[in-house]
């Protein structure tokens, strides 16, 4: 998150374009190959000291997110921290973080991420520029989410069951295309 400081004669800090971030990830990234008309994309980006290692394509609709894919590259071999793509993990925040807010519990909605019913694991195809490709998954409330090795990176796709066949036809972006 970048915040402007206030007060007159202070620079504002420089805010990365979609395209900067691309060509700064250097690498493609992962996309939905059909997202549904009227979806628009948020453009996450997550790093370790400045490096940037992951980029999170974010679909939603009407205020509501439908889709993430994550697409993590890794840190470089002389950094002790390093990126993650535990199932469990992509699937709790996406559990809190897409749901619906109409007529939403708060007290029920704390307990399901305070004390999470555990997750099924599972297997799925995930096509990936028309290549099929066995993923593990794993679901739980009405939301899965499935990793991908490729080389020497991941992607993660997590989206609620009834988009499973959206979430899981993905293309490659190539720094240069519009997302």
């Amino acid at each position: 998150m970048y915040r402007i400081p206030p007060g007159a004669g202070r620079p504002r800090p420089a805010i990365p374009t979609h395209e900067d971030t691309l060509r700064e990830f250097a690498r493609p990234v992962a996309a939905l190959a059909r997202p549904e008309p009227g979806w628009t994309i948020l453009l996450g980006r997550e790093g370790i000291d400045g490096y940037l290692t992951d980029i999170d394509l974010d679909y939603a609709h009407q205020r509501a997110y439908r889709v993430r894919v994550r697409t993590v590259r890794p840190a470089p071999e002389y950094f002790r921290v390093k990126p993650r793509t535990r199932l469990e993990d992509v699937l709790d925040t996406t559990v809190s973080n897409f749901r619906d807010e109409d007529g939403l519990d708060p007290l029920a909605s704390a307990e399901t991420l305070l004390n999470p019913a555990p997750a099924a694991s599972g297997e799925a195809v995930l096509r990936l520029d028309g290549q099929e490709h066995a993923v593990r998954t794993a679901a739980r409330d009405g939301f899965f989410a499935a990793v991908l090795e490729v080389g020497d990176q991941s992607i993660v796709v997590a989206a609620p069951e009834t988009l499973r066949d959206v979430a899981l036809d993905l293309t490659w972006i190539q720094p240069g295309q519009s997302l």
